[in-house]
């Protein structure tokens, strides 16, 4: 059976009145966290409410709730603290600061792991001197030494937070300490500093920003109102199988403590502190009652029963090893309600609810219940209550060829916020809950006001303007006939050409959309279809923003019997070391550009030029190019000219072969015998190969087709033998090693 205690107050000095104990109720639920001497939410383990329960707490094992304490990195330190390494370390909130959650404005929280006091002496942060509440802290040092168990600080937290999502809801701090020690009665102190405080490991020392005698005294105008917070301090008796009693303390002058009464609240006890001029001052009720909230340890009567969660990183125990759980009497919990006690900001119209409380907060034991009594161990002070910062980060949107809504997003870093949208010539068209996503419906400008909370000031302001991105790709679409005449190949571009500069970038890759006669369609680049003429169109879209351009090309089995018929010839010889390649260009093709290409194989062609149309080729006395390859490879060099019309039709010249000692490539020619009725084929060839000869007539229709052995030398094959319609018009082409080489118009 579990037994619970509750006491009215004590006294922290003997001689002093009893009411600067606050009372406080033995556990609960405070602004929906649980003091139950426990760290799990959704569970209240020891006070009026047991079991099941709807809260908060510092750490969540439910996904309807959110972790008061930041837990990343938690295998790591339970896996150091585990194999009974000493560390010591901080965490932070969980959550950005004035997150709103189960209803409730989570102002700050921290956490920190202090070093424990083991054999040899490890623990750092412990008082080497003589050092009171009330002094100055920079008469403080810190450092190594021994005290007892019950002293020895392991996991200590804070957390505040309003009962409600106003700014002026109540406020609560809510607290706790777990010792190495469970044997005892404990006395700690929760500081908490208005002004920076920090400390220096190296140097034992301590620094505060506070400018009267080390602290930040709080101040009131003539009627008791205050007009500016200062440094507070909670401290806290705990005797097992007790309700916790604490003592809450304000800095003050002295010449406060004697001409001003509080508006709000009263003043007793002694002003404690190392000079007659400032010292801490206990705060109480008006009616002289102190029930300020409530506090709770992990009692049991049957200690080995005792199974309280510590933290996913677990703990150190009295038998100084690590242990998952805290022991019973471990883990001292406290909750208080600073707006009854009248020292919430919220409450005076000479101070602003949205101005940080205090700064840091810092943990330390004391050897007895004395006020004044010697300090032991410590926690290096944490950060709490930090200025909140609008440090969000905007996301702004782009409208575009197929977009016409957008959105805009702010996504909080380390404060949550509370946004105000106008906009003097765009559309806001909607919001999420809070304002940080909007919904545009047109371009425009925007402007986003940030406070921390609704009735705080805004602390940043932003325009963003939403521009629409309607840059357009480049469509380009060529065609030309396979090598065989088997299929028609179309190239659509250009992916250079759409990938120029914007002020949204450059081009993000491109879709292809191509159609065309007899139902014909291909999302491809480069596709291939059967030889059917006709009208082809490209539509290319720009992915970046969905804009499209289109390009026609038609396609006829005319043009590319005129470009056969007028093929361009290639010939070419070494100079040197180089390989000097000549054309002639024919003002008949209206050719846009010629592409050199190269192989070592005869098969596989690669570009190693470009040369644009000099202007000249309706002149083809005057219409000659010359190309230098700088660097011919060891052996067989195969080049090739692709021809582009401007029409965006494409065909290649013949294959030039120069071979590795210069030897000049394959020539093919029609001509007639010496009585000029027998039509001859002429293949000048440097090498064996293997051929077709494929027969056309001039509306594209395949006549037929015969294979042909082609000896290294002059070959000349009579094609009368073969083919002897009379009169009848046709096509012949002459394919080498899978290439199209040759094609030539017959008459007969």
């Amino acid at each position: 059976m579990k037994k619970f205690y509750s006491t009215w107050f004590i006294s922290i000095f003997l001689l002093a009145p009893l009411l600067n104990r606050a009372q406080l109720t033995n556990g609960g639920i405070n602004a929906f966290f649980g003091i139950d001497g426990d760290t799990r939410s959704m569970w209240s383990k020891y006070g009026p409410i047991k079991g099941f329960t709807n809260s908060d707490d510092w750490f969540s094992f439910s996904p309807t709730t959110t972790n008061v304490i930041d837990t990343s990195n938690a295998s790591y330190y339970r896996g150091m603290l585990s194999m009974n390494e000493n560390l010591g370390f901080i965490k932070g909130m969980s959550v950005p600061l004035y997150s709103k959650i189960n209803g409730r404005l989570w102002l700050d929280a921290a956490y920190g792991r202090d070093y424990v006091c083991t054999s040899p002496l490890v623990d750092s942060n412990a008082f080497t001197v003589a050092s009171k509440n009330g002094d100055n802290p920079s008469v403080w040092v810190g450092g190594i030494t021994n005290f007892p168990d019950k002293n020895d600080l392991v996991d200590v937290y804070a957390h505040m937070r309003r009962d409600g999502t106003n700014v002026r809801d109540s406020l609560w701090l809510l607290t706790a300490v777990s010792t190495t020690g469970t044997a005892g009665s404990r006395y700690f102190d929760i500081e908490l500093y208005k002004k920076s405080f920090s400390y220096n490991k190296s140097t034992g020392t301590f620094s505060s920003a506070g400018t009267e005698a080390g602290h930040t005294e709080w101040v009131f105008d003539a009627a008791g109102k205050i007009v500016q917070t200062g440094d507070m301090i909670v401290a806290v008796n705990y005797t097992p199988g007790l309700a916790p009693t604490v003592d809450v303390r304000i800095w003050m002058s002295r010449t406060t403590y004697t001409t001003i009464t509080p508006s709000y609240f009263a003043i007793s006890g002694t002003l404690d502190g190392a000079t007659p001029a400032y010292g801490y001052v206990s705060v109480r009720s008006k009616t002289g009652t102190t029930a300020f909230g409530s506090g709770i340890a992990n009692y049991s009567t049957v200690p080995a029963n005792d199974t309280t969660y510590s933290t996913p990183w677990g703990t150190e125990i009295s038998t100084k090893v690590w242990g998952p759980s805290y022991q019973t009497l471990q883990l001292v919990e406290v909750g208080l309600n600073l707006t009854r006690m009248g020292i919430d900001p919220a409450l005076y119209s000479t101070l602003s609810p949205c101005d940080p409380l205090f700064s840091n907060v810092f943990f330390k034991s004391r050897s007895s219940n004395s006020f004044v009594s010697n300090m032991q161990d410590f926690v290096e002070p944490l950060p709490f209550l930090k200025p909140p910062v609008m440090d969000y980060l905007l996301k702004p949107d782009t409208m575009n060829c197929v977009k016409s809504t957008g959105l805009i997003t702010l996504t909080p870093n380390t404060t949550m916020g509370y946004y105000s949208w106008t906009t003097p010539n765009g559309t806001i068209s909607g919001s999420n809950s809070d304002s940080s996503q909007i919904n545009i419906s047109s371009t425009g400008t925007y402007i986003v006001t940030a406070a921390p909370i609704q009735g705080c000031p805004a602390t940043r302001k932003d325009t963003i303007v939403i521009n629409r991105d309607t840059f357009p790709p480049v469509a380009q679409a060529f065609a030309g006939l396979a090598p065989d005449n088997s299929y028609i190949q179309l190239y659509g571009g250009s992916t250079i050409a759409s990938d120029y500069p914007t002020p949204f970038g450059g081009s993000q890759g491109l879709l292809w959309n191509w159609s065309g006669p007899g139902g014909f369609t291909a999302p491809i680049q480069n596709p291939t279809n059967d030889t059917v003429w006709g009208t082809y169109q490209l539509i290319v879209t720009e992915k970046r923003n969905g804009c499209k351009d289109t390009a026609l090309i038609p396609v006829s089995f005319i043009d590319f019997v005129l470009m056969a018929q007028n093929m361009v010839t290639l010939e070419g010889h070494y100079s040197g070391d180089d390989v000097l390649l000549k054309w002639q260009g024919k003002g008949i093709l209206r050719a846009d550009s010629y592409t050199i290409e190269k192989s070592t194989n005869g098969s596989d062609f690669k570009p190693i030029g470009v040369m644009n149309n000099i202007g000249t080729d309706d002149f083809p006395e005057s219409s000659v190019y010359h190309y230098t390859d700088g660097d011919p490879a060891i052996g067989n060099n195969f080049y090739r000219i692709k021809l582009i019309s401007k029409n965006g039709m494409i065909t290649y010249s013949n294959v030039m072969l120069i071979g590795a000692k210069g030897m000049n490539s394959q020539k093919i020619f029609l001509s007639t015998d010496l009585t000029g009725t027998r039509t001859i084929l002429n293949i000048n060839a440097t090498t064996a190969q293997q051929g077709t000869l494929v027969f056309y007539s001039v509306t594209g229709e395949l006549l037929g087709s015969r294979k042909i052995t082609v000896n290294a030398g002059l070959n000349q094959l009579s094609l009368d033998n073969d083919w002897n319609k009379t009169k009848a018009a046709r096509l012949v082409t002459v394919i080498l090693n899978n290439e199209r080489v040759f094609t030539g118009k017959l008459l007969k």
